[in-house]
């Protein structure tokens, strides 16, 4: 019975060519679409899984508020891990992991500064799942250890057995290699190549409470609550952290905790992190929750749109099937019998238009990965699920595109739909003109997204920074030179084509310091976070930086090397009041016998130094002075010429770091990777918008050609009786012309709310303009009157005398 449906699905399918190949194209495009976003989404979702514990594992975040200045960090202090281990009973294990800086390592003669670099406990080999290719996990115990990856022992050693091999860092002293780990999968939210010893770094016994530098992560006994667990940590806190808060802002913690203030530690999921997590100092940037919604939202519209088309035009041609339903009913066929029948024909479709989809997928995906910044690959036989989930997206797909035609057809009564005009029954049919409604509806707001995505992306790039970031170039790992960087500095300045040059700590964009702060004139328990980095003479000139008030540091005022250079914000926020030049800045932290007291010497104009996401905060700037070995040295060219320019500079390095490699970034291609993630969302929602609407526009091209052939002798009557060309297109198109119409106002508001939502993401965003709504509605309604009206003019120019004689 089941060959002999597919033989008689088979037959119809290849009897209606068009109907076939606009819907095995519309199914084939709509199920590519739908299986690339679900391949983006699930490695979005995979982040850490591959973690045999990663349900028990917790990552220990800083969450606080002190006098109306909140911050929440993803690291926290150097004790919190061991009496994690010590006071609390549910804790199997914990490490902590500490940024290692920017080392250069020396092997032989070969010589790499590396990022990549975190000191870890012994411990965290009990708590995260690595392979071992060779070596003893518990070697991390001995302070000159050292774990590489793979990828760093072939880079380093060759063929060679890195066991036992001396690395020479320039920070500390030799390191042994005890173990060869694999490289981290690329969906771990940390991917670290080398592994040291935490004995090794001098204040792993750190007893702060209130210094934050360290990543810690813990791995839960079974069956432990995570709430019951928070509230033991709140306790913890209290015991460790109360005293140290007394001694720093000369009150109780309770009393802090009385004044709506708090200071704790939460726990974090390590399978949230890499969607759920955006603090200040992640070890690496994190993706967004919001897109794995939108994008899993996109897939399922495309391949609804897509199975929309199926219905629409199935039904549409049922006057052309009523015949056979009728006379398969009157020969004994039951309603069930042909439900099947219909079924069989929707999902071979279905399965013949996923073996197209799979090939589109295949050629399209190295494009998609491009786009997406992801490693995508469909494989089959890898994964045993593959191929029975894409089995079932064929049934699943043919059934939903063919449950609604399979029920209608089949309820068709046979002494009805043998009588001669049942041309003309199921020509208008409510649920299709909802169904079409829906369609335009999807792509009005796909369409609205995408235009206010990339308004906004311009915005971005056009707003005024407050800094210039054009024509600088940007030297990394200059710290690598060490004393030379005056050296490196002056010999770049020979060349008249080099405006000027400036070492500083770090740039607008990559990660700043903080401190707990207050103005000497506000009370001791009045501390506010000032963001801080340290920069030299230069750095107002490279990155024409204006002043509001005061001056920029001066190598001719000795005294300037003890000041400090803030932003108009921080003087909102430390509350100075009068002129701020000459008051103080107390940082706190420090011992008593210390002067902590630094004098403002300058305000800077506020500029952007982070993403546009946040709003500008407290900015204070020191003074590195020359012998300062800042990690970036920004130069600031005055040519057009940046091939030559850029030849000069990497000539001027090779002389003084030798074999050292020459790196480089340009700033305002450096601050453009802020947004990343948008620009990808931009590029990604554009193309499916397009694939969207095409799908759309050919059930459209469909429907409009059926609709058309129904009114085959109504048209040829309306000519017959002197109707103009024109008025025959109007009628034809005016019905179809409605559902658009009615979509795009079903559109707006559910696409003002939407991307309203999204723009709350940046503190300074563009304000939704309804021209862009009315742009949108217009263009939807253009490009569905020209898909429509080359059916209704061909319909309208047949000569009215085939169109009487029409069968």
């Amino acid at each position: 019975m089941i060959k002999n449906y597919l033989k008689i699905a088979l037959r119809n399918l290849l009897k209606n060519k068009a109907f076939t190949f606009i819907n095995l194209t519309g199914l084939a495009v709509g199920i590519a679409s739908f299986i690339l976003i679900i391949l983006y989404v699930q490695d979005e979702l995979s982040y850490d899984k591959f973690h045999e514990n990663y349900d028990r594992i917790y990552r220990l975040r800083l969450s606080g508020k002190v006098a109306n200045n909140e911050f929440n960090m993803a690291v926290s202090c150097a004790p919190l891990a061991p009496a994690l281990i010590s006071d609390l009973p549910e804790v199997e294990s914990a490490a902590r992991m500490k940024n290692y800086g920017f080392p250069v390592f020396r092997y032989d003669e070969k010589a790499f500064s590396e990022e990549n670099c975190f000191w870890v406990d012994s411990t965290f080999f009990d708590i995260f799942t690595v392979r071992f290719l060779q070596g003893d996990p518990k070697s991390l115990k001995d302070p000159s250890s050292i774990v590489i990856t793979e990828s760093m022992a072939k880079k380093y050693f060759g063929n060679e057995d890195p066991i036992g091999k001396l690395i020479n860092s320039d920070k500390r002293k030799d390191y042994k290699v005890t173990g060869v780990i694999a490289d981290f999968p690329h969906n771990s939210h940390f991917h670290p190549d080398f592994l040291l010893s935490l004995y090794s770094y001098e204040e792993y016994q750190n007893t702060s409470w209130l210094g934050n530098n360290f990543y810690t992560y813990a791995l839960l006994k079974k069956g432990v609550s995570e709430k019951e667990f928070e509230s033991k940590i709140k306790e913890l806190v209290k015991k460790y952290v109360g005293p140290q808060i007394q001694q720093a802002l000369g009150i109780s913690y309770e009393q802090l905790v009385q004044r709506s203030d708090n200071y704790e530690y939460l726990l974090q999921p390590l399978s949230s992190i890499h969607l759920q997590s955006h603090l200040e100092h992640e070890i690496e940037p994190n993706s967004d929750i919001t897109y794995v919604y939108i994008f899993s939202s996109v897939a399922l519209a495309i391949l609804l749109i897509a199975c929309i088309n199926f219905m629409n035009l199935s039904t549409a041609r049922s006057a052309g099937r009523a015949k056979e339903v009728g006379i398969r009913k009157t020969l004994g066929s039951d309603r069930f019998q042909l439900i099947k029948q219909f079924l069989s024909e929707s999902i071979l479709l279905s399965f013949l238009s996923i073996i197209f989809a799979l090939i589109f997928v295949k050629l399209l995906i190295p494009t998609f990965n491009n786009v997406s910044g992801k490693h995508l690959d469909l494989t089959y036989f890898d994964n045993f699920t593959t191929i029975p989930l894409i089995l079932l997206l064929g049934i699943l797909v043919g059934f939903v595109a063919g449950i609604y035609p399979a029920f209608f057809l089949s309820s068709f009564i046979p002494t009805k739909v043998l009588k001669e005009n049942s041309r003309s029954k199921g020509s208008k049919s409510w649920l299709r003109s909802g169904l079409v409604v829906f369609q335009f509806a999807v792509s009005v707001i796909l369409f609205i997204g995408t235009v206010v995505v990339y308004n906004q992306l311009d915005f971005i790039q056009n707003k005024k920074l407050g800094f210039d970031k054009e024509h600088v170039i940007i030297i990394e790992k200059t710290d690598d030179l060490k004393d030379q960087i005056k050296t490196l500095k002056l010999q770049l300045l020979e060349n008249p084509d080099i405006a000027s040059v400036s070492n500083m700590g770090t740039i607008p964009g990559k990660a700043y310091g903080s401190n707990a702060v207050r103005a000497e004139s506000s009370p001791p328990d009045e501390t506010h976070i000032l963001w801080i980095t340290a920069a030299d003479y230069d750095f107002k000139k490279t990155f024409r930086i204006e002043m509001a008030a005061g001056r920029y540091f001066q190598r001719d005022r000795i005294t300037d090397s003890t000041g400090i250079v803030i932003n108009e914000t921080a003087v909102k926020v430390l509350g100075i009041e009068g002129d701020p030049i000459g008051q103080n800045i107390v940082a706190l932290g420090g011992r008593p016998e210390q002067n902590n007291k630094v004098p403002i010497i300058g305000v800077m104009k506020d500029f952007h130094f982070e993403s546009l996401h946040s709003e500008i905060r407290p900015l204070g700037i020191y003074n590195a002075q020359d012998q300062f070995r800042g990690r970036y040295t920004a130069v600031r060219i005055g040519t057009d010429d940046v091939r030559g320019a850029l030849k000069f500079m990497e000539n001027k390095w090779r002389n003084l770091a030798s074999d050292q490699a020459f790196e480089y970034v340009f700033l305002d291609e450096e601050v453009g990777k802020l947004y990343s993630s948008e620009k990808r969302t931009g590029e990604i929602f554009t193309t499916f918008s397009i694939l969207a609407i095409f799908i759309a526009c050919l059930g459209l091209f469909g429907l409009a050609a059926y609709t058309a052939e129904q009114r085959t002798k109504e048209i040829g009557i309306r000519k017959a009786m002197g109707a103009s060309i024109g008025s025959i297109v109007f009628l034809l198109t005016k019905e179809f012309t409605k559902w658009v119409l009615i979509a795009t106002l079903i559109a707006w508001p559910l696409a003002f709310f939407m991307m309203n939502s999204w723009l709350e993401d940046f503190y300074y965003r563009i304000e939704l303009d309804y021209a862009v709504f009315i742009w949108a509605g217009l263009s939807a309604l253009f490009i569905a009157l020209i898909t429509v009206s080359y059916q209704a003019l061909k319909a309208a120019l047949v000569n009215p005398i085939k169109s009487l004689r029409y069968e």
